[in-house]
């Protein structure tokens, strides 16, 4: 997601650096050393221990055995994040109501760059068998986030199914960038997006968009349950409720914003 050739150009270049290492680690599973730090940032290892020098300074980065990680500063700004934020303050009743009405997971989604990012989520009462913590980057162009996709604008959707190239489902099935992009075109016209076990194996996920007062997409809230759960009956009176709980999260945040 990150331009190069932009970010060397730009009057800000030593931040934008600092901010596409800060990435790098964000995005690595492990610690990882200066050198593919620098290999991933496109950066000389000699400006890559500048940058996380600093980093480790005020606690944005951690140094383990010459390994660099993320440092425990970034909690407080998730936190500052999710207590502060008018979207999941006025979508967390919402959610709350979906989850106990349908017994299903309800989550809504951001989308950051060609990602989309989990800020709330309420288990039902069949809670699903596997743990998708707050933060946790997924991918745009399956399950919830084919909402987010379908409101990106045409090249910058474009240049991320580049980026993305040959495309595939969990399953391994191949996914075609006609078929995804006659998907994203269902999905703004019914205004909705059913995903039959795209990410995770066994999991159905229908999800619809959050507007602001301009009408443009915010957000996603996703509801997923188990595949033998989600029975043709109940994705059709989901999908209504998950549009119903789009609708009104968008009413109060673009009251929020408006009053």
């Amino acid at each position: 997601m990150h331009d190069i050739k932009e970010r060397e150009s730009s009057k800000m270049r030593s931040l934008e650096r600092a901010l596409h290492v800060l990435a790098v680690l964000e995005e690595s599973a492990a610690a990882i050393g200066v050198t593919d730090l620098g290999r991933a940032s496109k950066l000389s290892k000699a400006t890559v221990l500048r940058i996380v020098s600093v980093l480790e300074k005020y606690g944005y980065a951690e140094k383990i055995q010459g390994r660099y990680r993320l440092g425990a500063a970034v909690l407080p700004l998730a936190h500052a994040y999710v207590l502060g934020n008018e979207l999941t303050r006025v979508a967390l009743p919402v959610l709350q109501e979906l989850a106990q009405t349908t017994e299903e997971t309800a989550s809504l989604f951001v989308r950051l760059g060609f990602k989309r990012v989990l800020v709330e989520r309420i288990e039902g009462l069949r809670p699903l068998r596997f743990v998708l913590p707050i933060g946790e980057r997924l991918p745009l162009h399956v399950g919830a986030g084919k909402v987010l996709a379908a409101a990106m604008p045409e090249a910058e959707l474009h240049r991320m199914l580049d980026e993305l190239g040959e495309m595939h489902l969990v399953s391994g099935e191949p996914l075609a960038r006609q078929a995804l992009l006659s998907e994203l075109e269902r999905v703004r016209r019914q205004g909705y997006a059913v995903s039959p076990g795209e990410r995770m194996m066994g999991i159905v996920a229908v999800a619809a968009p959050v507007t602001d007062a301009d009408g443009a997409t915010v957000a996603a809230v996703s509801l997923a349950g188990a595949k033998d759960r989600m029975t043709p009956e109940k994705i059709e009176w989901v999908s209504i409720a998950v549009r119903d709980a789009a609708r009104m999260i968008s009413e109060r945040y673009g009251g929020a914003r408006g009053g």
